[in-house]
């Protein structure tokens, strides 16, 4: 069904309605008033829908809805799916899916993606880091939607659609704008309604999604959520390729296999884990353990600094841990100006192997090209990135590019910043219109820095001021907390707390995590809003009520 025949069905059951209520027409016992349309009449009217590139707010050639169904799980729904069409007949469709629950709660929340996405997001799953037995957010009335980002792949670490200029430009944002609009139209034909209130929730990529929608089209959303956000894209992605050269070159001299990796985060609980007060395996008190990193790292040197086996790490072995956890400075901006990439946590609680996380260095100190599951988790993703959104030469031997001195292809790095980064800070107009964040990251997250969210944040209060900043922006960093694993796997009703700031102003404060690990499954922490952590006071250890958020 096209849209004009929708429109002229719809209209047509509003004339009937109308003159029935009125009591128009012929009598009743002639012509009885024709029923109104069912639920399940509603939605399949939505089947065949096309929505023209016009109605969109970036460019395309308009969208068309494949297939809809009245769904009665989670409450019942209408899933409609479709595509939204290139401009370059070359590129790849858009994929979508828009849920419209027959009890709508007037809201409607975007689902951001991860990794290099390439598979569709739904909209009907639990949201990350819910608690256990929440409802989903469909089944609580609103509207949700999601897409695959401009591509479609099996796996989150193929980068290979990004040789495409539109399928790359999509996957920076604009894949999200054109997927928001449609879901807009898409409503309105529904319910003959717009929504209230508009939220996106994301991590990782997802994160940085959001806060890409807010720096590029502010007045689409009144709130976001975004967990441990990729939102310094290219200066992550540089790093990934900074952390392979420190372990392949030189003839993987700076490799550390599992074991090593293993024997220096054991060095880091054995000297941070009480610094916080509590002796629990989380490492709560990140600014004293950085300051014991010369300790530790001496502590688990190998005599003379020469490689001796799994029992200790060699002097290029801990020059590899140092560069992982400084930051990277480049000699050149990126979007915005940013001339830096944070460290990692590495010598303060981050997760890099061991039970909490299979992103751990790899099995060989010979990567293999392209790098593939025996190597880096964080080579892997550097890789891709310089075979297909930098180089696009697919055969390129990475290890060769040096992100301090890249030559000839700083501009298109530069390029290449300015379509996927999300590290404006001037984001004015979302907030004079209201809008609300809530950003949280985990303080041991072993693939996105911690300190990356903390200089976005920096950057926030050095733009508005403080005072402002607290009137829209809450951050929380998580202890223990790695990239969706690690020693405490939080589970936080955040947008129950997003929609109360939203719609009756109550800012949150310190909010409650529970951890969703199995032997620790219930114990509570306060999560604290930042520069705030959690010190343990007295009482049970298990309860947040026993810590204090403090600042020293």
């Amino acid at each position: 069904m096209t849209s004009k025949t929708l429109g002229h069905t719809l209209a047509l059951f509003t004339v009937i309605s109308t003159l029935s209520a009125c009591g128009g027409g012929h009598d009743d016992n002639d012509n009885p008033p024709a029923p109104a349309p069912t639920v399940a009449q509603q939605c399949s009217a939505l089947n065949g829908l096309a929505i023209s590139a016009s109605s969109i707010g970036a460019p395309s050639n308009g969208a068309t809805i494949k297939s809809t169904a009245l769904v009665e799980t989670s409450g019942e729904y209408c899933q409609v799916n479709g595509s939204i069409a290139p401009v370059d007949a070359t590129a790849p469709i858009i994929n979508f899916q828009v849920n419209l629950p027959t009890n709508w709660n007037r809201k409607a929340l975007h689902y951001g993606g991860g990794g290099f996405d390439g598979t569709l997001i739904t909209g009907v799953d639990p949201l990350d880091m819910a608690p256990t037995g929440t409802p989903t957010p469909l089944a609580q009335g609103y509207v949700t939607f999601g897409d695959d980002s401009g591509h479609q792949s099996s796996s989150i670490t193929d980068g290979s659609f990004a040789a495409n200029d539109e399928a790359l430009a999509n996957y920076g944002g604009l894949s999200l704008k054109k997927t928001h609009d449609v879901a807009m139209m898409l409503i309105q034909k529904r319910y003959a309604a717009t929504p209230s209130k508009t939220y996106f929730f994301g991590s990782s990529t997802g994160g940085r999604d959001g806060l890409t929608e807010i720096q590029r089209w502010p007045a689409d959303y009144d709130g976001i959520v975004v967990n441990r956000p990729a939102l310094n894209y290219t200066g992550l992605r540089l790093s990934n390729v900074v952390l392979g050269r420190a372990l392949y070159l030189n003839g993987g001299a700076g490799w550390l296999d599992v074991a090593k990796t293993v024997l220096l985060q054991n060095a880091v609980m054995n000297a941070c884990d009480a610094l916080d007060g509590a002796t629990d395996g989380i490492v709560s008190n990140v600014a004293a353990c950085k300051a014991l990193s010369p300790q530790i790292l001496a502590s688990v040197r190998c005599s003379g600094g020469t490689d001796t086996g799994d029992t200790c790490l060699s002097d290029a072995q801990i020059a590899t841990v140092n560069t992982i956890a400084a930051p990277l400075t480049l000699p050149y901006p990126l979007a915005n100006g940013v001339t830096r990439y944070a460290g990692y946590n590495i010598l303060a609680g981050s997760v890099f192997a061991g039970p909490y996380t299979t992103r751990d260095f790899g099995t060989s100190k010979t990567p293999s090209n392209p790098a593939g599951k025996h190597d880096a988790n964080q080579w892997v993703t550097g890789d891709q990135w310089v075979k297909y959104f930098l180089t696009r030469m697919p055969t390129i031997n990475s290890l060769t590019f040096d992100p301090l001195n890249p030559g000839a292809y700083q501009s298109r790095v530069q390029t290449v910043s300015a379509l996927s980064d999300a590290t404006n800070t001037d984001i004015s107009a979302f907030q004079a219109k209201g809008g609300k964040i809530i950003m949280t990251h985990g303080l041991a997250d072993e693939i996105v820095s911690t300190d990356s969210s903390t200089d976005y944040y920096s950057g926030l209060v050095t733009k508005f001021g403080q005072s402002s900043v607290d009137g829209f922006v809450r951050f929380y960093l998580m202890p223990g907390v790695g990239h969706g694993t690690g020693p405490f796997h939080p589970a936080i009703d955040s947008l129950t707390a997003l929609d109360k700031w939203v719609e009756s102003g109550t800012a949150p404060e310190t909010l409650s995590m529970s951890d969703l690990n199995t032997a620790t499954l219930g114990r509570t922490r306060p999560l604290c809003r930042y520069p705030a952590w959690p010190r343990f006071v007295s009482g049970d250890i298990n309860t947040s009520s026993s810590f204090a958020c403090v600042n020293n």
